[in-house]
């Protein structure tokens, strides 16, 4: 095992991978994938990006020199709310990945501050994150699903990342010190 230091740049190499972000700043973790997006709209590809707060994701975007109302009116930036409730998370992930475009690359950045207080919640996450992956054949593109540490509860959180592990092609881990540093099993 062995962590790797990578900049930006990573992300661009890859191509149709299923991402897992670990992080402790959300500000930080925007950043990146801000950038993820603005790179793609910049290429021309549908992006997708869903958040607790809509409003606040679109100004924080623009802050950040993304033309989000121009990006939404011409259908390449897709600001998809979550659900308040997480047990309808799941339905609406599954809805998302559905209907994907087939015919141009897709970017997708899927946040998660939801509260994991329970095992019910992690479990039920690690099985929404598998069936991204088993159905990751239909999403043309990247989709970085980014998880928020400190949202995790302490006993649960060794078992859920371990499990999340397995469903994702990708893990990166987003330091204190800005650092981004990739999880490679070899």
């Amino acid at each position: 095992m062995s962590y790797t230091q990578i900049g930006q740049e990573h992300l661009e190499s890859l191509e149709n991978t299923h991402i897992l972000l670990f992080h402790e700043e959300q500000k930080k973790a925007e950043e990146i994938e801000f950038n993820f997006i603005k790179i793609g709209l910049e290429k021309n590809q549908t992006c997708f990006y869903t958040t607790n707060n809509p409003e606040k994701l679109k100004e924080r975007m623009s802050n950040f020199g993304i033309d989000v109302d121009n990006n939404i009116e011409n259908g390449l930036l897709n600001i998809i709310p979550i659900p308040k409730e997480f047990e309808q998370y799941e339905k609406m992930i599954m809805d998302k990945v559905e209907s994907v475009p087939q015919d141009k690359k897709v970017r997708v950045v899927s946040t998660h501050y939801f509260d994991f207080n329970s095992e019910k919640k992690t479990e039920s996450m690690e099985a929404i994150e598998q069936c991204v992956d088993d159905n990751f054949h239909k999403i043309p593109g990247n989709f970085i699903c980014s998880f928020h540490v400190p949202s995790v509860d302490k006993e649960l959180a060794p078992q859920f990342m371990k499990n999340l592990l397995d469903s994702h092609h990708e893990i990166l881990f987003l330091t204190k010190d800005d650092k981004i540093e990739k999880f490679s099993f070899v």
